[in-house]
């Protein structure tokens, strides 16, 4: 039985394709050393492709806003699949000539339309909820990043040598095709009526608006750091567990703890954001984050309590990654809320680019690997400042909010 409010078919497949831009995203990660072979390259090289995904990404997430002012939610999220997915199996049919320039320029292309799924995705959901049910649906669309992330952590090492590498960008590319192909016979064509001017909900002033300016700049600031740390984890740890006397061989293992704890965060978030707020939650479970991390740089411990350790740190801090989000559904409304969503995981896109760049040059300087976590750790306590002041102004900021729009009518 569905719960009221919440048209879960729509929840489902904005779910789905936000997993599928999660596996795509993993797939170039752990397709990276095979290449390398096949290419004779070394893996620093392939570093072009991973910060152009990125920077398309960006602008994708930038691009959401303006694009969904002037097309509809479900318009835009078949779009950006359209365009990840196509892109993606042009990926898998020139990686055969080898060249860094073209492989490169397919994935800025990929990311563009990555860029574009997840706030279009988030909104299109929450506009067919009801106004009490809108945190969680958009906790669940987002959590489809991490569990394409963990999926493609699990399975694409037995996929890589099922298939080869090409084959795993067939696999996700053609997968992605399917799945719009449904989402145009079962998307609603009719969505939820908002009256405003396109071209001026799509502006970003619109998100320092009344009761805003405040909001945003914290949402902002929580978004950038919260993913400066999430991607040093993900980009770094099995290279730090290796300063921790682990074999390369199982190194790895590190990353797939952290993904886990990451999923475990997500599903815990949904009930505890309902049940003391969203701001509320975004201060306790980085905290643990941050408990972990700190314990993990200063403790030391075997090798099973570091992979516990490693689990906690990825439940706190994908936990900040996945309720970023939810934080701007809560606070921006319908007119402006795809822009809000956009600009929020554009600023942490912008810090998943920055946080592994300054890890790599500590790493450079010859700085421990206890030491680099450690340093990790700062961000999360910053983005916890940060939610604290959310959770004192966001009451404040809706009140004015909703009086500017009674003295606007």
């Amino acid at each position: 039985m569905s719960k009221p409010g919440i048209h879960w078919p729509v929840v489902l497949l904005c779910f789905l394709a936000v997993l599928l831009d999660g596996f795509d995203t993993a797939a170039l990660s752990f397709t990276i050393p095979t290449l390398s072979q096949e290419w004779g390259s070394a893996p620093a090289a392939f570093t072009l492709p991973l910060v152009l995904t990125n920077i398309g990404v960006v602008l994708g997430y930038l691009a959401a806003g303006y694009i969904g002012a002037r097309m509809k939610a479900r318009s835009v999220v078949l779009t950006g699949v359209l365009i990840f997915a196509g892109a993606t199996v042009l990926t898998a049919a020139i990686l055969h000539l080898k060249s860094m320039p073209v492989f490169a320029t397919t994935r800025l292309i990929t990311g563009l339309g990555l860029g574009l799924v997840l706030p279009a995705g988030v909104a299109l959901a929450t506009k067919h909820s009801a106004e009490g049910r809108r945190e969680l649906v958009s906790v669940a669309v987002t959590l489809g990043l991490a569990s394409g992330s963990s999926l493609g952590g699990f399975f694409g090492g037995k996929l890589l040598h099922g298939v080869g590498s090409a084959g795993v960008f067939y696999v996700a590319g053609l997968a992605p095709l399917a799945l719009a192909a449904v989402m145009a016979v079962v998307l609603p064509t009719r969505e939820p009526s908002v009256e405003s001017n396109a071209k001026q909900e799509a502006k970003v002033s619109r998100l320092f608006g009344p009761g805003l300016r405040l909001p945003t700049s914290l949402i902002w600031a929580f978004s950038f750091l919260i993913f400066i740390t999430a991607y040093v984890l993900i980009s770094w740890v099995p290279t730090l567990l290796t300063g921790y006397g682990f074999a390369a061989g199982t190194a790895p293992l590190g990353l797939a703890f952290l993904t886990l704890g990451g999923i475990a965060g997500g599903l815990v978030l949904i009930p505890l954001a309902a049940r003391i707020g969203i701001a509320r939650a975004l201060i306790l479970m980085p905290a643990i984050g941050a408990v972990c991390m700190v314990l993990v740089a200063t403790v030391p411990v075997g090798e099973t309590l570091l992979f516990v350790l490693l689990a906690g740190a990825g439940f706190g801090v994908t936990a900040g990654q996945i309720g970023q989000l939810t934080l701007a559904v809560s606070i921006y409304p319908a007119h402006t809320r795809t822009t809000g969503v956009g600009w929020a995981a554009a600023l942490g896109r912008i810090g998943s680019i920055v946080g592994p760049g300054v890890a790599g040059l500590l790493l450079a300087l010859a700085l421990s690997a206890q030491t680099i976590v450690l340093a990790t750790a700062v961000p999360v306590l910053v983005a916890i400042a940060c939610a604290v002041g959310l959770s004192r102004v966001r009451p404040k900021a809706r009140r004015e909010r909703d009086g500017a729009l009674v003295r606007s009518r």
